[in-house]
C-alpha cells in the first residue's frame, strides 16, 4: 500500500514537474513572440517609404519609372538631410508632395512622355523586402507614393527606404538597436515571426493621409 503510495506521489510530481516546465517554456516564448512583434511595429513606425508606380510594363513605360526615381531620389537627397525623426520624414514628405508632382512630371516632359502623375503620402501593406544589405519585414508602412499614369494599368513598381538611410541603406541608421538588429542581423527566425503575423493579420486596404493629383 505503503509503495503503491509512494509510485503515485512520484508519478503526481513528475506530472507537476512537467506542467511547470511547459508553463515556463510557453510564457518564455509567448513574451519572446511579444518582443518581436514590438520590435516590427516600432520599425514600421520608424520608417517611410518612397513607391514609384509605372504606367505599364512596357519598356518606355519602364524606362520612364527609372528617370521618375533618379530625378526623385535627387530631390529627396536635398529635402530629407535634415530629417532627425520619422515623424519630421513624414510632415517634410506632406509638406512637398507637390515638389515630388513636379519633379516627376518635368522628368517625364523632358522625355516626350507627359502623363498623368499622382502623388499621395500612404499607409500600405508591403512584402517582404529584400535590399541586399538588409531585409524589411512584410507589413503596414507610410509611403510617398507617386503614381505614373492612369489607375488600373500600372506596372512594375520600385520602392525603397526615404527615411532613415535615403533609400542607400536603412541597417544601422535607426536609433533602437532592436530595430537594426531585425533588418540587418542573421536572425532569421525572428524575421519570419515578425512577417508571418502581418501576413496574417495586416489589412491590404491603402490609407491615404495627404494626396495631390
Amino acid at each position: 500500500m505503503n509503495s503503491s503510495q509512494n509510485l503515485l506521489t512520484r508519478t503526481q510530481m513528475l506530472t507537476l514537474c512537467l506542467a511547470l516546465l511547459g508553463g515556463l517554456l510557453f510564457w518564455s516564448a509567448a513574451g519572446w513572440w511579444s518582443t518581436q512583434q514590438q520590435t516590427g511595429e516600432a520599425l514600421r513606425a520608424d520608417t517611410l517609404r518612397l513607391h514609384v508606380r509605372a504606367d505599364s510594363d512596357s519598356v518606355f513605360d519602364q524606362t520612364c519609372k527609372l528617370a521618375v526615381r533618379d530625378a526623385l531620389l535627387d530631390l529627396t537627397e536635398q529635402l530629407y538631410q535634415d530629417a532627425g525623426t520619422a515623424d519630421e520624414a513624414r510632415a517634410m514628405a506632406a509638406r512637398h508632395l507637390v515638389d515630388f508632382q513636379r519633379t516627376a512630371q518635368q522628368t517625364l516632359a523632358r522625355l516626350g512622355a507627359p502623363r498623368t502623375v499622382r502623388v499621395s503620402l500612404v499607409n500600405m501593406y508591403f512584402d517582404t523586402t529584400e535590399y541586399g544589405s538588409f531585409t524589411l519585414p512584410a507589413g503596414r508602412y507610410d509611403a510617398v507614393r507617386v503614381d505614373i499614369g492612369e489607375p488600373g494599368s500600372y506596372g512594375r513598381n520600385w520602392w525603397c527606404v526615404l527615411y532613415p538611410g535615403l533609400c542607400t541603406t536603412a541597417c544601422g541608421s535607426y536609433d533602437d538597436p532592436a530595430e537594426n538588429d531585425l533588418i540587418c542581423g542573421e536572425y532569421i527566425l525572428r524575421l519570419r515571426v515578425v512577417e508571418l503575423w502581418q501576413r496574417f493579420t495586416a489589412s491590404r486596404r491603402d490609407k491615404t493621409w495627404v494626396a495631390i493629383s
